[in-house]
């Protein structure tokens, strides 16, 4: 595992189910624990009826290694209410979160493929008047052939926000191609 010294500022190794402060992190991480100790856990192994509580703060997705790209498959309704965009069937390289997030996500799921190792961190975001709040994500490695990290679950735990706030954030936005 990584020194957290050595990362990217917003995030660090999650290694125990104690780092977690949020529910659905800590429900996320023990079952992926408990299904990825024995075996090769892939995204087709996941079982959404043993989830299905945090379902909606579910990504779920792809990470290509040439050229580096992270494809987003599924985004649980939650993340996608809480970003203003359901980006699933999206390219993270396709996504401007600059105007409102404070951890460069590219730099996250870089990390968890390259040391094939979960992360875990809090992510400072922006409202459109200038207030700024917190929530917490994880993004823990899955199995896609012959790659322990190719693939990856992740959630976004945003207890304590008003759902009354959504319209305050900034909204993810989609990159104009040049």
């Amino acid at each position: 595992m990584s020194e957290a010294s050595d990362m990217p500022s917003g995030f660090r190794p999650f290694v125990d189910l104690d780092q977690a402060r949020m529910r659905a992190t800590r429900r996320l991480f023990a079952y992926w624990r408990a299904n990825s100790a024995a075996r090769r856990f892939h995204r087709t192994d996941i079982d959404p009826a043993a989830i299905v509580e945090i379902l909606p703060f579910l990504i779920l997705g792809d990470i290509e290694s040439a050229p580096f790209r992270v494809r987003f498959r599924l985004v649980g309704t939650s993340v996608a209410e809480f970003s203003r965009l359901d980006f699933s069937g999206r390219y993270l390289d396709e996504l401007n979160y600059g105007a409102r997030d404070s951890v460069d996500w590219s730099d996250c799921y870089a990390h968890v493929h390259d040391r094939r190792e979960p992360v875990i961190g809090t992510n400072r975001i922006s409202f459109l008047d200038g207030k700024v709040s917190t929530y917490e994500f994880c993004i823990l490695p899955l199995w896609r052939g012959a790659d322990p990290a190719g693939s990856f679950v992740a959630s976004e735990s945003y207890e304590g926000f008003d759902r009354f706030d959504i319209p305050d954030l900034e909204p993810v936005g989609k990159r104009r191609h040049r």
